[in-house]
């Protein structure tokens, strides 16, 4: 069986302390839900690689990154997909240029979620221990 690998990103803004979450378009699985930057990591390539490539591609540019910050790592239990979920840390907020992967963006505070969102940013970002990590990163920076 083929293992299917991806990586996804939220960001968080120094000067307002807001993480940035992407609205999904039709033109992709699980449409109009809330959910990270990112996507399939090709094979032979890193997941820091894989997602830099789709922060340029879903937002045109790869924003600035003070910090980059691991999250989560979720594994399905047949073993047949791998979710990287980083953190990176910018210094403001920023507007992103969406391509047709993307129908919006937010930039809202932790746990303050807007509906519905993607079933795995649900898990990751209703995890305590994740939402200790968001305020720990804060914290260092």
């Amino acid at each position: 069986k083929k293992m299917y690998t991806a990586v996804g990103t939220t960001f968080i803004a120094k000067d307002t302390k807001r993480i940035l979450l992407n609205l999904r378009s039709e033109e992709v699985s699980y449409p109009n839900t809330w959910s990270f930057w990112g996507g399939k990591i090709e094979k032979g390539e890193l997941p820091l690689d894989a997602l830099r490539r789709e922060l340029k591609e879903e937002m045109g540019f790869v924003p600035p990154m003070e910090k980059l910050n691991p999250l989560d790592t979720y594994q399905s239990k047949d073993n047949g997909f791998k979710y990287y979920t980083y953190v990176i840390v910018t210094p403001k907020e920023f507007i992103p240029t969406l391509n047709d992967e993307s129908n919006g963006y937010a930039w809202i505070k932790i746990g303050h979620y807007p509906k519905p969102l993607h079933n795995g940013a649900k898990i990751t970002l209703g995890n305590e221990k994740n939402i200790k990590k968001f305020y720990q990163i804060l914290d260092q920076n």
